[in-house]
């Protein structure tokens, strides 16, 4: 099945392929394919051009796939290359555990930052060195107090952050819990690492994923004690250079 939508572990995993590729690149261009897939196209002394596909809330990557780009670019498109053209790629991030890619162009007040959100509808946000909204994708609004448009300061605070992974923290999480909640619930809830990491985490811990908090579980020593571990691995697979994410 081909997959649909970027998971915060695809965006961990593909910031991880990117900073190994993309550093010292600089966008020498930026084309549009529709009105949410983009193109940049980079370039470095001696080295292969490459293609940064993005698409809006589906996917980042790099692409050797030559595509059909719109004969006149659009308005996006012409802002995109008005701020970002030449600049050098310093730094590639994700923002805490969201679906947020954070592309860092040029330095000091040269500085712009392009982030690209890969959930929900999704958005490309273009910010200047003091964290204004230059121009994005479109307008949006996160929650009844948040909005994103030309002129706000965009909050590069991530909306979920990982915790200490402690056997304390595990056993409050786990008894704090609703009876009926299961163990793979509590650890979704307490560790945003993607279903796909915790049902690495349930099976590396061999901890049945349906049991009832109801049942107790934080009783069993044992258990607990392979769930801690297998969390902190867990956790250092997501946990970059620098404590960021």
């Amino acid at each position: 099945m081909v997959k649909a939508r970027f998971t915060s572990l695809d965006v961990c995993a593909m910031v991880r392929s990117l900073r190994s590729t993309l550093l010292g690149y600089r966008i020498s261009n930026v084309y549009d394919l529709n009105r949410k897939t983009y193109v940049l196209k980079l370039a470095k002394p001696d080295h292969p051009k490459l293609l940064l596909l993005i698409e809006s809330g589906v996917r980042v990557h790099l692409t050797k796939y030559a595509r059909d780009k719109g004969q006149i670019p659009s308005g996006f498109t012409i802002k995109l290359r008005k701020h970002v053209r030449s600049r050098r790629i310093e730094a590639v991030r994700q923002l805490g555990t969201d679906r947020v890619l954070v592309l860092t162009c040029g330095s000091g007040a040269a500085q712009h930052t392009l982030l690209i959100e890969l959930y929900d509808r999704g958005n490309i946000v273009l910010l200047d060195s003091e964290g204004a909204v230059l121009t994005l994708l479109r307008n949006s609004k996160h929650d009844a107090d948040a909005r994103v448009t030309v002129g706000d300061v965009y909050s590069l605070e991530p909306s979920i952050s990982l915790e200490k992974v402690s056997r304390e923290w595990l056993v409050r999480r786990m008894s704090a819990a609703e009876p009926r909640t299961t163990l793979r619930g509590v650890l979704l809830r307490a560790m945003p690492l993607g279903k796909e990491l915790i049902e690495h985490v349930l099976c590396v811990s061999a901890a049945p994923p349906n049991l009832k908090m109801a049942d107790k579980p934080w009783e069993d020593e044992a258990t607990v004690d392979r769930l801690v571990d297998a969390l902190r691995d867990a956790e250092r697979y997501v946990w970059v250079e620098g404590g960021e994410i």
